[in-house]
């Protein structure tokens, strides 16, 4: 039983080609739409206040370089999403990329607590949204429903029953409903706006700067490098979100290419305004001045432009409302991902023909979101996000190591994203020219219905050669050319075959790398869980804590120098993770640091989550899942390694009989 559940557990998903490309949803997103909704999840209204926070606390005018390192360590991360997404653009992200790659109980593991991540963040900032809009009203929303509806006198719940926050995220639930195309316009247009905003606080601020405010006093550091690096991991949540993006590969045209770029350039993007505004507002006002609840307002204001704190709330306004859609949006796809694997209940795997969306998935996640956020108070499971979007980061960095070290062919190569991109840049333009030749059809129709000239179908007026399409009319003894239009279609590349190929994985290299990835993230755990909980002693030279510190440290690093010499998967993608294993280690190492930080109490939390969830994958998604059905997955490391033992055993056979080893 113990063995069966084991296999159970670590079955891997089935993958091949066809699976990649086929997909119920609409591919109609591009690098703009994916970059706006990265945007929006990422940059919210934690810019209008967390620099001033950080500053004031934490790193003083080295803000900036909390928010520089904070921008690297998520970067690590984004790397190793972006490689996923060109390696596998399907929905659902960690969850698929772990299924894929570790196993399914990882994976229902990761993607149970996608959707807790994504609910609270979601009905979190619906209610900072509400709050935030009652206060420019002077507290008239709150004070009519505590008169009218009544007060929670009980702990957890909030102070009143939010009715405003619960129709503001059903709202936002429906717009996301009616399409991807509407919910990416929407959040394009809030992100627009927020982005304009940053750029008034950034321009207008630099007429007011004061360099003295970054060298008088205590200095650049007053709270010295542990400040800085407490500030930056502070700053880190501040980039999470960009995940958002590879949630969505199963609704992105050309998804090779579409996502890792789309994943930087936000990363970037994010990181150009948190830094241009935390230098603006620290050296605007000294950081010891500066107020929690909105500093930026209050800088401006004191510096004669009162005007600005109705431009930055709009901005923060845009800013909430865009980062509400970005929780919101994931969500629902993370839930039919799983529906569809047979791990969450089969109709929330539906989608609709009209809208392309998880209807059902939507509007469940996003009535029990608005739920959450009219009664509890989320103060004190604001935390819980953070332990499943670190969890996420870091076991997407052990699926790289996983991948690049497996044999087989593992997603869709290079050459095969052109020939999808290629194939799908054929099948629009091709509608296109059928439209358009419609049109003209209909209009030409039309004049010979009037002049008694003969009647063409579209069909009789289109012919397709050599990539290009034509439509021709034909009138009484004169033969015009009304329409062409030529397509330039160029034909996909072919492979290079000529290239010298590199050594693949083999049973021994593989075993090797995946035991030594074990043992690794083990160290990796250990490390990071001495360096928290023996600060005191490290920081008082005890000789012990040294001593430890450094024979992990040791041995973490030859298990990774022992990863390193093993060959690497030889598929050539539309991104890489560059210095592998190196930087895949390196962001463990921060997600599991930041994780073991979280309070005693988030850990509880987390696990009667997990414990529901669990019960769910035991008694429903074992049974169901859609592995069941499949024999042999084309990604099962197993069978590669059964097939790759018998070929060397057959090879020796050939030797001992021939004399001569054949290849086979």
């Amino acid at each position: 039983m113990a063995y069966w559940l084991l296999k159970q557990f670590s079955r891997t998903k089935k993958l091949d080609t066809d699976y990649l490309k086929e997909t119920n949803l609409s591919r109609c997103l591009g690098v703009f739409d994916l970059m706006a909704l990265g945007i929006g999840s990422t940059l919210g209204a934690g810019i209008y206040v967390l620099a001033g926070q950080v500053a004031r606390t934490q790193a003083g005018p080295a803000v900036v370089i909390s928010f520089l390192i904070a921008a690297m360590a998520s970067v690590l991360s984004g790397l190793c999403y972006a490689e996923f997404g060109a390696r596998i653009p399907k929905t659902g992200s960690a969850y698929t990329y772990c299924y894929i790659s570790v196993g399914e109980l990882w994976a229902f593991v990761i993607g149970w607590n996608m959707i807790l991540e994504n609910m609270i963040g979601a009905a979190s900032v619906g209610k900072a949204w509400s709050q935030y809009f009652d206060a420019i009203l002077n507290s008239t929303i709150s004070d009519a429903l505590r008169n009218n509806v009544g007060e929670f006198d009980v702990p957890w719940l909030g102070e009143y029953p939010d009715f405003f926050a619960f129709a503001l995220l059903i709202v936002v639930t429906a717009v996301n409903a009616i399409g991807v195309k509407m919910s990416s316009v929407v959040t394009s247009v809030l992100t627009v706006v927020n982005l304009i905003v940053i750029a008034f606080i950034i321009g207008a601020g630099c007429f007011y700067v004061d360099g003295s405010n970054w060298t008088s006093g205590k200095g650049f550091f007053p709270y010295g490098a542990s400040g800085v690096l407490s500030g930056a991991a502070t700053c880190f949540y501040a980039f999470v979100g960009f995940d958002i993006i590879a949630t969505s590969g199963e609704e992105t045209r050309n998804p090779g290419r579409t996502i890792p770029i789309a994943i930087l350039f936000t990363l970037l993007v994010c990181f150009l305004a948190y830094f241009g505004v935390s230098a603006i507002i620290t050296l605007m006002e000294p950081y010891y001045k500066l107020t929690g609840a909105a500093p930026l307002a209050e800088v401006f204001a004191q510096r004669g432009l009162p005007a600005a704190k109705y431009i930055i709330a709009v901005g923060a306004m845009c800013g909430l409302t865009a980062s509400m859609m970005g929780s919101i949006f994931p969500l629902p796809r993370v839930i039919f991902a799983m529906a569809r694997d047979g791990l969450l209940f089969a109709f929330l795997g539906i989608i609709n023909t009209a809208t392309k969306t998880p209807v059902y998935a939507t509007l469940i996640a996003g009535f029990l979101t608005a739920i959450l956020a009219m009664l509890l108070d989320l103060q004190q499971l604001v935390e819980m996000m953070s332990i499943g979007t670190l969890m996420a980061y870091a076991l997407v960095a052990i699926c790289v190591l996983v991948l690049r070290y497996q044999p087989g062919h593992l997603g869709m190569d290079k050459e095969e994203n052109k020939d999808f991109a290629f194939q799908q840049s054929i099948g629009e333009k091709t509608e296109l020219m059928q439209s358009k030749s419609d049109q003209s059809m209909t209009k030409y129709m039309d004049h010979s219905d009037k002049s008694g000239m003969k009647r063409f179908s579209s069909a009789d007026a289109i012919h397709a050669s050599d990539g290009r399409t034509e439509s021709t009319f034909t009138t009484d003894g004169d033969t015009k050319t009304q329409l062409v239009i030529n397509e330039v279609t160029e034909h996909p590349p072919e492979k290079d075959s000529d290239k010298k190929a590199k050594p693949e994985p083999s049973l021994k290299s593989h075993r090797i790398a995946v035991w030594s990835i074990i043992i690794a993230v083990i160290l990796l755990i250990a490390l990071c869980a001495h360096i928290i909980f023996a600060t005191d002693y490290i920081v008082a030279h005890n000789w012990w804590a040294i001593l430890l510190t450094c024979v992990i440290g040791a041995a973490l690093c030859c298990f990774v120098v022992l990863i390193a010499m093993q060959p690497q998967n030889a598929m050539i993608l539309s991104f890489k993770v560059p210095f592998v294993p190196f930087i895949p280690v390196l962001s463990i190492f921060i997600n599991v640091y930041l994780m073991l930080k979280l309070s005693v109490a988030t850990w509880i939390r987390f696990a009667v989550w997990m414990v529901i969830g669990l019960a769910i994958y035991l008694f429903y998604g074992l049974k169901h899942s859609s592995e069941n059905d499949v024999l042999a997955p084309s990604v099962s490391s197993d069978i590669l390694l059964q097939g790759e033992a018998k070929l060397q055993d057959a090879a020796t056979v050939d030797e001992d009989n021939d004399g001569v080893k054949k290849e086979k």
